[in-house]
């Protein structure tokens, strides 16, 4: 009787989550609206509350412009990638790849450090090049195109044994005798797709190829490092600078695997590889803080973003008990989506592909739910 019991909550339980998504993904989103209240000034500048000198980074920006799209909010995109432009990339985008941080001294604002980070260039070259497709506009595409053309010459490398991957800045990620600091983060499967359709004329699917490496081949015990090392002749490896730590960079590997679609090249093989980590997060009914790729060990209690950000991934995987617990405990902690800018970055990407308000093709194309949907 007690296991009838257990069954028919569950149903009921599993009935009124699908109905939420489906309800919540044609609502407005009030989550973004609370993004935008406390992280994005009136200017269209991103800022990370609390950081010293009130940090802007382009990783913000380039996030900040997909949620832009999948809310719909074409003015908030506009302001956005104007300051992007104004300030990180002099005034022209189509010159020179954004500097990677801006921050405040006595109220005066300038670059702190002006190498690129690429997997904000990539975000940003996805998001133009998308916003151009939904909201017809060409010089989003033009831009998206130059931009793509850029992180090609400027932020990649041949790897012998690896092929043309992606460098996490075009300074100081290459050594020598053929050596390489390399982040599994920084490659979304997905959007090295959707420039392989758009672009076909340059080696996309190369860059594909050889993250889907980087990704697979650092993750062998199912958990993934935030940075690794590459020769050819040692493979991926780690030393006393690089170790086999993953945290907040890594928890964005799961993030955008379970933003695949099912049909997507390496989506059933990236779910299988981090089962293990599915299966760790069950036990714990939590996502760590810090696990270790060499071991597929882990320790401590991530932050509430992490818990955010594994959503989808659980979902993928039908643990929607535990789905329940974390969407609970997020309900009940809100005021750190308006204080912490990371979890509330991880929040928004996971509880939006959660509750279905964009879905992504199997070669990249976004499709937000406002787009066909909720017409």
């Amino acid at each position: 009787m007690k296991s009838f019991i257990n069954i028919f909550f569950t149903v009921i339980l599993l009935s009124s989550f699908n109905v939420n998504a489906q309800i919540e993904q044609c609502q407005p989103w009030n989550a973004w609206q609370t993004f935008k209240k406390h992280f994005i000034n009136q200017d269209g500048r991103v800022i990370d509350l609390g950081s010293e000198q009130n940090i802007t980074t382009s990783e913000g920006q380039s996030y900040a412009l997909f949620f832009a799209i999948i809310a719909n909010d074409k003015a908030t995109f506009d302001l956005i990638l104007d300051w992007t432009q104004e300030h990180l990339a002099e005034g022209d985008l189509s010159t020179r790849l954004p500097a990677w941080q801006w921050g405040e001294d006595n109220n005066v604002g300038s670059i702190l450090d002006s190498n690129p980070a690429s997997d904000s260039d990539l975000w940003i070259a996805y998001s133009l090049s998308q916003a151009a497709i939904l909201w017809d506009e060409r010089r989003y595409s033009i831009l998206a195109a130059v931009l793509a053309q850029r992180i090609m010459y400027e932020e990649t490398a041949y790897i012998s044994g690896l092929g043309l991957s992606l460098l996490p800045a075009p300074a100081g990620f290459e050594f020598d005798n053929g050596r390489f600091k390399l982040n599994p983060s920084y490659s979304p499967l997905f959007i090295y797709q959707q420039f392989k359709k758009l672009y076909p004329n340059s080696p996309w699917h190369q860059l594909h190829e050889s993250s889907a490496k980087l990704i697979l081949d650092s993750a062998k015990q199912g958990v993934s490092p935030d940075w690794v090392m590459y020769d050819a002749n040692n493979g991926f490896y780690y030393d006393n600078k690089t170790t086999d730590l993953g945290s907040y960079n890594a928890i964005r590997v799961y993030l955008w695997a379970s933003m695949m679609a099912s049909d997507a090249p390496y989506k059933e093989e990236l779910l299988a590889q981090f089962n293990p980590f599915i299966e760790t997060i069950n036990k714990r009914g939590y996502v760590p803080l810090n696990t270790f790729a060499k071991s597929g060990k882990s320790e401590k209690r991530g932050p509430v973003g992490f818990n955010a950000a594994l959503l989808p991934l659980l979902a993928s995987q039908n643990d929607n008990s535990l789905i329940m617990t974390i969407q609970q405990k997020l309900m009940v902690n809100k005021s750190f989506t308006q204080t912490r800018y990371y979890d509330s970055v991880l929040n928004l990407f996971g509880t939006s592909t959660l509750n279905n308000r964009f879905s992504i093709t199997a070669d990249g194309t976004l499709q937000p739910a406002w787009s066909s949907e909720c017409q």
